[in-house]
């Protein structure tokens, strides 16, 4: 392995893509430090509800227990380690492993395990629990979970990025979202930090690879969203302290379509007056919520939650959950899921280009040559913010820069 910077100033190394041992390192220096997404409470609404995720390479469960409360814990059984849970998602009084029969609480205690009386000693059931995550906590109802015992809490790993958080969940007339509306899955071959790049700059690449969505797009709403790339607006782009990165643009207000609003849309917007008063829901409904990653795995693109997961150095799973607005009226919520099958669905104009061509980019790194990338796009302008992070226009990669230097700052921990 080459001595020079993972990344330094706007120069990548390539090797970070598709070294397996660099990957092994970001298991452990990034996905089991931090603090990592898990999933929306809305996901497990009624006791016994689960769901089934990763952090890193570690499985792990997402359970509602009969006392109402949500509980994560490793999806691996206490006798011989067999998964818990098979299922994505489901509903269990009980969780039966399917090995040997072990039975557990969907609050995690032991209830039964099985042929107890050939043991030579009382089995201590109290002992035998599933394991809980050793950190976990909630953000508007965003569940977190850590790996590692000690470390920064979650308000401090989320940092400024709240305010971002905010801005979309306020689009709810009560203050909430539901992810409840489906699950999408997408597979690519390549590694798992194209994904949170290629999301946060659809600006730059947007006019190359998405022009005749955009096309499409502008003839179906009205909205014509080129103007927001061919127009250079100061510090849309933002990296924040914590490698999350923000594309802002409420520095960018988009003209509404000028056509008369539908009964279900007047309704909404009295609704979002009533809850937040006219100048903040006039300046909401004036341009679309800012699109945000949450290091490592978490963001919010346009109509959905994405949840990036590495399987390997160069394959990577990625699930999009549609985000619905409670309290809005069915339109609304309709015509949002309606705009993301447009954009992101399986057969959307979007997504699949991205999938495309962040294929291409592994393919590409095969090739050694001068082995570095270059990401230095408004460098020579961005701005310091007083939070600590960046800012730059609209095209910039100023939020790029923000990520590799906490990235190169968690893996060189310790060296």
């Amino acid at each position: 392995m080459t001595d020079a910077p993972l990344a330094q100033d706007a120069v990548v190394r390539g090797s970070v893509y598709r070294d397996p041992g660099l990957f092994q390192r970001e298991l452990e220096r990034i996905w089991y430090r931090v603090w990592v997404y898990v999933g929306h409470e809305s996901e497990v609404p009624k006791p016994g509800d689960f769901v089934r995720r990763q952090i890193g390479l570690q499985p792990v469960i997402m359970v509602r227990g009969n006392d109402d409360k949500v509980r994560v814990f490793y999806n691996r059984c206490r006798h011989r380690a067999n998964l818990v849970c098979f299922a994505e998602r489901g509903v269990a009084k009980s969780i039966v492993c399917p090995y040997h029969g072990w039975t557990y609480a969907n609050t995690g205690e032991l209830v039964a395990p099985t042929f107890d009386d050939g043991y030579d000693y009382d089995l201590e059931k109290e002992r035998f629990g599933l394991t809980p995550l050793p950190r976990q906590d909630s953000y508007r109802g965003l569940v977190f979970a850590s790996v590692a015992a000690e470390g920064q809490s979650l308000a401090e790993h989320l940092g400024g990025v709240t305010e971002f958080l905010d801005l979309f969940m306020d689009l709810s007339p009560e203050g909430e979202i539901a992810v409840d509306a489906g699950e999408q899955k997408v597979v690519y071959r390549g590694n798992w930090k194209y994904m949170p790049e290629n999301s946060m700059e659809g600006d730059y690449h947007g006019p190359f690879i998405h022009g005749v969505a955009f096309d499409l797009y502008a003839k179906r709403t009205g909205f014509d969203v080129t103007a927001l790339a061919t127009d250079e607006v100061p510090d849309v782009i933002r990296s924040l302290p914590g490698g999350h990165m923000v594309e802002d643009y409420r520095g960018a207000p988009m003209d509404p379509p000028k056509r008369q609003p539908s009964a279900a849309r007047l309704e909404y917007i009295a609704k979002l007056k009533a809850r937040h008063g006219e100048a903040k829901a006039a300046a909401m409904l004036s341009t679309m919520a800012p699109l945000l990653y949450v290091f490592p795995n978490l963001m919010y693109v346009i109509t959905h939650l994405r949840v990036v997961q590495p399987v390997s150095v160069d394959r990577t799973h990625s699930y999009y959950f549609p985000v619905m607005l409670k309290g809005a009226p069915a339109e609304i919520n309709e015509a949002r899921l309606s705009d993301h099958e447009f954009m992101f669905g399986s057969a959307g104009f979007v997504s699949p280009d991205d999938v495309e061509i962040m294929e291409r980019n592994q393919v590409g790194m095969q090739a050694r040559g001068d082995d570095r990338l270059y990401i230095g796009r408004g460098m020579h302008r961005e701005r310091s913010m007083p939070d600590g992070g960046r800012s730059g226009m609209t095209r910039d990669e100023t939020h790029l820069r923000g990520f590799w230097r906490h990235y190169v700052s968690l893996m060189e921990d310790g060296e």
